[in-house]
This record gives C-alpha cells, structure tokens and sequence, in this order.
C-alpha cells in the first residue's frame, strides 16, 4: 500500500475536522480494551439502541473472516471503533482488530474490507498464539460552547510536519487534531503508529519491550505515557513496562514483581496519572516493591505510590479493576481475597495499614486466575452507581435480592454503590441467568451487554439485560456460529462488535438504510 504522507495526512485531518463539525458530542469511539483509561466498560454516547427497539430492529448484520485462525489465542482482544473518518471512498465507519500479525480495519456499516495491515513480527512458537495489544488515543475533548471574545482571531492550523520529522506519538500538525495514529504492539517489543484512515505507517517504530519476544497482556496510555505488562516465560518476565512517548528519547520504566505474576489481562487500570495492577501468589518482598495478592499504585516511572494488601489468608482472583470518580471522591472497585470485590479510595488505598477498604463483598464466587475478568461501572439516571462482573463458575446467590435463574457456568453479577453517612456499601442487587463464560461485561443506555463466549461445545450468544434488575431484553439465539475465546466486546453507534475463536467478526445492532 503506497500512498502519499502529503495526501493521507490531509485525509486524516479532513477526516476529523468533519467529525467534530458534524457530531458536535462525542460519537460511538471506542479507543481502547473497556474503552477508557480506566476501563469503566461503558459507552456514554449510545442511543440508538434502546430498550423499545430491541425487539423490532436489533439484530445480526454481517461477518467477515479476518485472516486464519491457528488456535486460540492466550491473548484478551477487543475491537476498536471510530465513527465518521474519510478516506478514498468518502465518509466511513471504522471497526478495527488485531490478530497474531495483522490489523484489519473494516467498514461497519457494510462489513467490507477498508485495509489491512501486515507486521513480520511473530510470537515464539513456546508461546503459543497471541494476538497483539493496540489501541487508538482517546478523542479530543472539545467545548462546542465556548465563544472567543470579539475581535479575537481563530487560532492558525499547523502546517503538516515533513515526513522526516514524525515520530511515534508526536503531534502531526495539519491543523488542531492533526493524523490520527493508532498504536499497535507487536511480537517484537516494538511499538507501532499506523494512521487510521489508511493503516499506513505514521512513523519509525520504537522499542518499548525489551528481548526478542513475549507475550503483552494489553496495553494502555494515558496523557503520553503507554502502559504495557507481561508475565514470566515465554522470553518475559512479570513485569510493568511505561513508556513515555512525549519524550525523544522514549524512556521506558520497569516494575518487576520477580516470582509474583500481575494478574492482568487488558493492560493496567489508569487514573489521574496512577496504574493499578493486581498481582498474583508468592512472596511479599516490601523493600522491593512486591506485595503478592495485592491491588498495587503505580507512578508512570513505574514507581510504587500505594497498596492495598487484604488482610487474613486467600487470594485475588484475575479481575481487572475499575477507576472513576463519584461523589467528588476517586474510587476504585477491584477483586478482593477468596471471591470477593472491594471498594477502595484511589488516594489511599487501604488506609494507613494498607489493609482496609471502604468496602468489601461477602465471598461469592470460586478465584479462577485462569479465566480473567473485568468490571464496569455505570450512573443511572437518578444518579446511582452500580458495578457490574462477569463471574466464571458457580456463585451464591443468596447473596444477591434478585436472581434470574439456576446459574451453573457463569453470570453477570451488580452491585450499588452506596454512601450511608459516610460508611461505603458494595450492595448485592442481582445475579443474571446462566451463561456459559461469559465475557466482561458492557454498559449501554441502561443495558448490559453480555457476550456468553461458549466453549468447544457450546456456541456464542449474545445477550442484552436490563441493567437495573438483569432480565433478559435480548438473545441472538443460534446467528452466531462457532465459540469465542478470551473476547472483548466493543459497543457504538447502534452496533455491537466481537470476534470469535475463528478470527470471525460479528455485527450486530440497528442496520442503516442504504
């Protein structure tokens, strides 16, 4: 694919030039794993699928193979989605994916290819298949109400940087948002800017892991800094990897946890220029900055800022942890020991003895640190928090007020959360039906989204709840094919996104006339 810097980065710039003008909100993106820093799981800007339509309109669109499938992958992946980009054949809607060697970007309206893109860098063969870790810097963040003072000139466009000036994760130039670059990190260590629009190489790579190989468990990036982790064997070790990319230089920063594994799956949660990780069993080694079966606070040069440490005996299930703000207070949900999730103040974590949390739920679920899940947080519309988890295995439901059915392979499980005169709750609301593995779980105006991933046996549903009580709105019955291993599921613009085992990406949502 050859195509002129001159030309591509017009196109990009053109491409979000038009999309701010024509959206003025923030449009159906979905730019990383859970689709923020803080991996909250939700996508604010939904509205056209509704609990009213689900019924009539909502329903399997497309698929299309990306690629061969040579097994499933040890890697968790999600798709990504920007809306409303231009390239060659006018306006389109981007849903993009990452295999072992390949990023494909798909038109998500028709399900036609737009381009893909090819890395010679493959995982060691001791490895095992893995997908590679990518993700698309956050959106501007624009006030469309603001007015300059009269007389006050608009500001002047940058020109374009000259080819030979551009590098992974610099301002482009070309106007106020310049090209916008999705980051993708291969087998390799090396860290990859392609412009979205075309997939073409914005810049020279840069080495961000060290060795030959090793499989990334996720990246993300908050501000400058990229955040990746990989865990022992395979030519890596359990370690934290920081980059900053605002730098010439790319310094990257290390925290290694030895023989402690950091259960992470999507990269490091992220708030307010903090990464959360949870590590695993081991020993605890405080003079070095290893706390085993802990909720670990680190700054973007890796340094150790915080913990939290559960007291008593057990350990932390892979459960990746959600960061948001509520009530003015910054909080954090994560696993706690033996099944259960904490309420932690992300200012302090655990307190002065680093062992008590705002809050903690009663056990309910076995720890399976081979089956990694995650959170979402939402508000409803009366102001309310709720969290939500995918819970692999059986769990108590005496514990939850409400349940909606026999659960023996998994379920979604909720939670409010609740401020009684400054006593913190984690209240049990309800428990889904059965699903068999089922994925994190999304929020979507007032619905759960729920991708039931199946197993050799069993093919893939796709569900949508009520997300105050978990009733089922939606099944996609028998449309979907095979199963889904280790998926991700990204929502946006009336559709829903996912890819199964077979590198097989599904559609489905509110198709658009044509």
């Amino acid at each position: 694919m050859k195509i002129s810097p001159v030309v591509w980065g017009g196109v990009s710039f053109a491409a979000l030039f038009c999309v701010v003008q024509a959206s003025g909100q923030t449009l159906g993106n979905w730019s990383t794993a859970r689709n923020d820093a803080g991996h909250a799981g939700v996508q604010k800007a939904e509205k056209i699928i509704t609990k009213d339509n689900l019924s009539s309109e909502f329903k399997f669109l497309w698929k299309i193979k990306l690629g061969t499938a040579a097994g499933d992958s040890r890697s968790y992946s999600e798709p990504l989605l920007i809306p409303r980009l231009i390239n060659a054949h006018g306006f389109k809607d981007f849903v993009i994916w990452a295999g072992p060697q390949d990023v494909y970007a798909v038109d998500s309206e028709l399900g036609t290819m737009l381009w893909q893109k090819h890395y010679d860098a493959a995982p060691a063969a001791s490895c095992g298949i893995s997908n590679m870790a990518m993700l698309m810097e956050p959106p501007a963040v624009i006030n469309f109400g603001a007015r300059r003072a009269p007389g006050t000139p608009p500001p002047q466009p940058q020109p374009p940087l000259a080819v030979s000036a551009r590098r992974v994760g610099v301002s482009a130039g070309g106007g106020g948002f310049g090209l916008k670059g999705i980051y993708v990190l291969t087998a390799d260590g090396y860290l990859h800017e392609q412009v979205v629009a075309t997939g073409a190489d914005f810049a020279p790579p840069v080495k961000f892991l060290p060795g030959p190989g090793g499989v990334s468990k996720g990246i993300s990036i908050e501000g400058k800094t990229l955040y990746s982790v990989t865990s022992s064997g395979c030519g890596a070790e359990n370690a934290l990897y920081a980059i900053d990319v605002n730098s010439p230089s790319y310094p990257v920063y290390r925290y290694s946890t030895n023989a402690v594994p950091q259960l992470v799956a999507m990269g490091p949660t992220l708030g307010d220029g903090v990464a959360y990780v949870v590590t695993g069993k081991g020993s605890t080694d405080a003079s070095a900055g290893i706390y085993s079966n802990s909720i670990v606070a680190l700054t973007p040069d890796a340094k150790v800022k915080d913990w939290f440490t559960p007291a008593g005996e057990g350990e932390l299930h892979n459960v990746t942890p959600v960061a948001f703000t509520y009530k003015q207070k910054k909080l954090l949900v994560a696993p706690g020991k033996d099944g259960s999730f904490v309420l932690l103040d992300a200012e302090s974590l655990g307190g002065t003895d680093h062992q008590t949390p705002l809050a903690q739920t009663a056990s309910i679920s076995k720890v399976n640190e081979d089956a990694p899940s995650a959170l979402a947080v939402w508000q409803d519309a009366a102001g309310a928090a709720w969290v939500f988890a995918s819970i692999p295995g059986q769990v108590d439901a005496a514990k939850f007020g409400m349940t909606n059915g026999l659960v023996s392979h998994g379920s979604i499980v909720a939670f409010k959360i609740e401020d009684e005169g400054g006593k913190w709750l984690l209240a049990p609301q309800w428990i889904s039906h059965d699903f068999v593995n089922p994925a994190p779980p999304v929020i979507a105006n007032g619905m759960v989204v729920v991708l039931a991933q199946g197993n050799a046996s069993t093919h893939a549903k796709l569900f949508l709840l009520d997300a105050a009580n978990g009733k089922e709105l939606y099944s996609s019955g028998d449309s979907i094919g095979t199963y889904a291993h280790m998926a991700g599921v990204a929502v946006g613009d009336g559709h829903v996104f996912f890819v199964t085992h077979d590198n097989m990406l599904y559609s489905f949502g509110i198709g658009l006339e044509h």
